[in-house]
């Protein structure tokens, strides 16, 4: 496995307070602010939207992952991805209502089927209900995401169940107790030296293309209660 390059603690905070700077940029000119959905790129594949927040800062359960957040290394050094993921996350921090509106109002504009949510942060407990809403109104619209907000998501399923438009992905990660009582599929990290929290059979291996297994109906849009994928550290 190619040896993933990591940057220290230092260099992280100073990412941090780059999005920290932006975000309240737009968190000062707020009604201008616009959500971003960016279209496909190399890992999503050509027609898999996605919505991204900040990582780290939007987190609710991160104390094991930043260190090694791909995000945090090797996304948010690029000016442009910063600016739209500080935008996003000032509308989701200061007006949650019109930021997931947004994201409904634009599937029906640019004719969304596939959806990943926040490559970058994570959601809240306020937010599973917007996504059940957003998938209700948006029907043809699959809506994929990941999170390590355990128990944000597992309160939520003790009332309610997301429309069958909606993947859920539990995120495990090593050292960071995962409680799965509704038996939702899990993502876990295959690491350069072998390990993974992975079961050591029947684990579905990333393809590395959210569009293609859409298309093929395979992998994580289609993965069971109770199944699992695996990602290689990157």
């Amino acid at each position: 496995m190619k040896k993933r390059i990591v940057v220290g603690a230092e260099a992280i905070n100073a990412r941090i307070q780059r999005m920290l700077i932006a975000r309240a940029k737009y968190e000062a000119d707020l009604p201008n602010a616009h959500v971003k959905l960016m279209k496909g790129n190399s890992k999503t594949g050509v027609n898999c939207y996605t919505v991204s927040l900040c990582p780290i800062i939007d987190c609710v359960n991160c104390s094991e992952c930043r260190k090694d957040c791909y995000d945090i290394q090797h996304d948010v050094i690029y000016k442009q991805v910063v600016e739209s993921r500080a935008c996003n996350s000032a509308i989701c921090r200061k007006d949650k209502p019109r930021y997931w509106a947004e994201i409904s109002q634009q599937i029906k504009a640019l004719f969304v089927t596939e959806l990943r949510l926040n490559v970058g942060g994570d959601l809240d407990d306020e937010d599973f209900a917007f996504v059940s809403l957003v998938a209700e109104e948006n029907p043809r619209c699959d809506i994929l995401f990941f999170t390590k907000n355990y128990k944000g998501i597992n309160t939520y399923l003790d009332n309610h169940k997301f429309p069958q438009n909606v993947k859920a992905i539990m995120s495990a990660w090593k050292g960071m107790p995962i409680d799965n009582p509704h038996n939702l599929p899990v993502a876990h990290v295959l690491w350069e030296d072998g390990t993974t929290t992975a079961p050591e059979y029947g684990s579905y291996y990333c393809g590395g293309n959210c569009s293609a297994c859409h298309f093929n109906a395979e992998g994580c849009w289609t993965l069971k209660n109770g199944e699992s994928v695996i990602f290689k550290a990157h």
